[in-house]
């Protein structure tokens, strides 16, 4: 027969000398909480040895223990400071103390300060000191082998991701006994999300429910329940939280970790106390409002590979949208978040990121050709490009942008369509020199302000220094727009703001019937393809070989290049003239104005065939 890895103790006597002894089953003092006892046998099933937990940098007691608790207690922190205020600038911090001694208002500052400066915070508490000797044994034990990760959410519709052995998503909580599957097994680590507050967490017609069987204070507010009025569900869909078998539980709902003052029941009927009192050594929950959802969901789900608490991993995550510290973790870091962090040892690293445009940007180029005027109607790539837009405005939503797996798959069709639109729009403008996405320097420019010029370190093709100016448009749809102008040749670049550099190489000047070898050169702004081309004026009899040349950039800031060929007609009529090289990556848009001197074709020159 295995022996038991917990003893319960009712005398404080019996239980330090327990304590005193080192060996046998760790210590409990439960007093006259016979309550405890149902989560002590359930223990048994959860864990299958002792383990020695990593202790913080730094822990503050709050209140006064009795000394043979604090033998147990003193280990899991390096080193203890008197009093908050005297924590170290750096370095994980733990909290100490029973429900009553860790009050909100107290500690408030701690957690905020932790939140700031990164620094994993742990919480160790109890509705009671019974309920705290409790809490800190379960510390020193390890999970069993083989137990369950799951995931069980009322408000995540997407679909299930590697990781979790059980995966419940909104519409399997409508249609499975969510009771069976909390209560059914042994979890490693279990996460529950959904609506609710400081004393149940909604499942559907399900909920994690927090009442506990020790009385309540007299005159203190409750739930409904507390005034014999039943309760909000059935009561045979209430799960327990005490009676969920997990090494680490997660109740990812608001207020389901609200401290000492900042609850809105009684302590009978907190949820994390209950879970605090059943075979739980962690419990990650949250100390006030939340906007967690999938993000946060999988953060915690691969929080095995990250540094610091679980906790922590999830409130990185949540900064976006909630800049505060939500989720706090009560108990050390778990022993089941140790056996999947070994695990995720032996795995294959993650994919690499998918090369794919910045949305910000690629949101306000979308804009400026659909919405600021500048293409009519039944422009042919109208439908195209309003069906990205519509497409990245869906997918820039959080749940699908921070989420892994779902962020991959969304950025790797942008990045598809995005790619074949620029090959689209390159197209027409090697067709089309009249195309009106070209007029974008005249369009937008009437519609900005031009910051100050700035000179430039390189020159014009004709010698002179050049300076370049940002123009920002006066209302969100106009797309800035950078302009680059010489003294002598006027604006000879234009682009949308951020968008590809272009350097051209040509000869000055050439013959009637002879040719300019034209080397375009693009400073990519991400890994991809970029499109160059050269647009030419309608007055110039000439043409262009190639027509398009596609290139690929193997990394952000890599200059790619092609060679054309501008072939100039025989009859073509001497004067100056110019030719617009252009590139496009990510529908942003550079063109350059090149200038050159067309002469009369000498004597060898008049008998030679154009190219």
């Amino acid at each position: 027969m295995t022996e038991a890895l917990f003893a319960p103790y009712t005398e404080p006597d019996d239980y330090a000398r327990a304590l005193a002894a080192g060996d046998g089953p760790l210590p409990v003092w439960t007093g006259g909480r016979t309550d405890l006892a149902a989560g002590i046998s359930l223990a048994g099933q959860v864990y299958a040895g002792r383990r020695t937990p990593a202790p913080c940098d730094t822990g503050v007691l709050f209140g006064e223990v009795p000394a043979a608790l604090e033998t147990l207690l003193r280990p899991l922190a390096r080193t203890w400071a008197a009093e908050p205020g005297r924590l170290p600038g750096k370095g994980s911090v733990l909290l100490a103390g029973t429900y009553a001694q860790l009050g909100g208002d107290e500690v408030q500052q701690v957690v905020a300060d932790a939140y700031a400066a990164g620094r994993p915070l742990f919480l160790l508490t109890g509705r009671d000191v019974h309920s705290l000797s409790w809490v800190v044994a379960k510390q020193y034990a390890r999970v069993v082998p083989g137990a369950a990760v799951g995931v069980v959410s009322e408000l995540d519709a997407a679909e299930a991701v590697p990781g979790a052995d059980v995966w419940c998503g909104a519409e399997d909580v409508r249609r499975l006994d969510i009771k069976e599957v909390a209560l059914g097994r042994v979890w490693r680590r279990v996460l529950f999300h959904g609506n609710g507050k400081d004393d149940q967490l909604n499942l559907g017609q399900f909920t994690l429910c927090g009442a506990s069987p020790v009385a309540a204070l007299p005159g203190a507010a409750g739930p409904k329940c507390a005034y014999g009025l039943g309760c909000t569900k059935p009561m045979d869909k209430l799960i327990p939280a005490r009676g969920i078998r997990a090494a680490e539980l997660v109740l990812a709902n608001c207020f389901s970790g609200a401290l000492a003052g900042h609850a809105m029941y009684d302590p009978k009927y907190l949820i994390l106390l209950d879970a605090l009192d059943g075979p739980a050594q962690t419990v990650v929950a949250t100390l006030t409002a939340c906007d967690g959802q999938r993000p946060e969901n999988l953060a915690w789900l691969t929080s095995a590979a990250a540094a610091g608490s679980a906790a922590g991993a999830v409130n990185d995550v949540l900064r976006d949208i909630n800049p505060y510290p939500s989720f706090a973790q009560f108990g050390l870091q778990s022993s089941g978040l140790e056996e999947a962090a070994a695990e995720a040892g032996t795995q294959p690293s993650a994919a690499e990121p998918v090369p794919a445009p910045e949305p910000h940007t690629l949101g306000a180029r979308l804009a400026g050709l659909l919405d600021s005027g500048l293409l009519g109607p039944d422009y042919p790539l109208r439908p195209r490009l309003r069906a990205l837009a519509d497409t990245l405005l869906h997918d820039v939503v959080r749940t699908v942008a921070l989420a892994p797996p779902d962020a991959r798959r969304s950025l790797a069709a942008i990045a598809k369509e995005t790619t074949s639109l620029d090959l689209a729009l390159a197209h027409r403008f090697a067709k089309h020199h009249d195309d009106p996405v070209l007029r974008f320097p005249t369009y937008f420019g009437e519609r900005s302000v031009a910051d100050a010029p700035v000179a430039l370190d390189s020159s014009c093709a004709c010698g002179r220094p050049l300076a370049a100016y940002r123009r920002r448009g006066r209302v969100p749809v106009i797309t800035d727009t950078v302009q680059v102008v010489c003294a002598r040749c006027g604006d000879v670049a234009n682009s949308l703001a951020d968008a590809a550099e272009l350097t051209v190489k040509a000869p000055a000047e050439t013959a009637a019937g002879g040719a300019l070898h034209v080397v375009v050169e693009a400073r990519a702004r991400r890994a991809g393809t970029v499109n160059l081309g050269i647009v030419l004026p309608l007055y110039l009899d000439a043409r262009v070989g190639p027509v398009l040349r596609r290139v690929e950039a193997s990394r952000p800031g890599e200059r790619v290049h092609a060679e054309f060929t501008v072939a100039i007609a025989p009859g073509a009529t001497p004067q100056a003239y110019y030719f617009c090289p252009y590139a496009v990556q990510d529908l942003g848009i550079s063109v350059s104005r090149v200038h050159f001197t067309l002469r009369p074709p000498g004597p060898d020159e008049r008998e030679r065939p154009a190219p």
